[in-house]
């Protein structure tokens, strides 16, 4: 059994369309799929497997998506939904997650994450082929795999300097 650190893909959800309404901006439900997506994936990536949120992500046409997620935010934030239920260390989470990829457009992220090779796998299966919380662990834990740097000290010796990889850049 796994315990997730979020209680819900609702509450994580709730969270995306507030941040965004406090910036003055528009959620689009297909931004806030990608969000979710990035954001588990990115979860398991720095917390070894750990999952953020129970959430079954599925290819869609312009990227993965929770079929269950879609449906409930296809619309909008729903009204009569209360606030997210959340603790601070998710929600500092949420953060990171919001300002690297908050600012971006909705297409911009489609597209970053079209390139992800586990969708495309999913993808060519057919529309709604499960992308399995395996694949993403395996597939986000190499995007954030830090890369080894040798630097070069004043008096000769050789240090090893890690830089992360950014998450969701384009594989080329």
């Amino acid at each position: 059994m796994t315990i997730t650190v979020a209680p819900s893909a609702i509450d994580v959800g709730l969270w995306f369309f507030d941040q965004a309404r406090k910036e003055n901006d528009h959620l689009q439900p297909q931004k806030l799929q990608r969000l979710l997506y990035i954001a588990q994936g990115s979860y398991a990536a720095l917390y070894h497997g750990r999952k953020l949120m129970p959430a079954v992500f599925v290819a869609g046409e312009t990227g993965p998506e929770d079929p269950n997620i879609f449906r409930l935010f296809e619309r909008g934030r729903p009204s009569n939904i209360g606030n997210p239920s959340l603790q601070p260390e998710v929600i500092y989470f949420l953060h990171s997650i919001w300002k690297r990829y908050g600012h971006h457009s909705t297409e911009y992220i489609n597209t970053q994450i079209r390139h992800h090779a586990i969708y495309r796998k999913a993808l060519q299966q057919g529309l709604g082929a499960e992308i399995g919380f395996p694949a993403i662990v395996r597939f986000f834990t190499t995007l954030e795999r830090p890369t080894v740097e040798k630097v070069k000290t004043a008096d000769g010796r050789m240090l090893q300097k890690w830089t992360p990889v950014a998450v969701g850049s384009p594989k080329s």
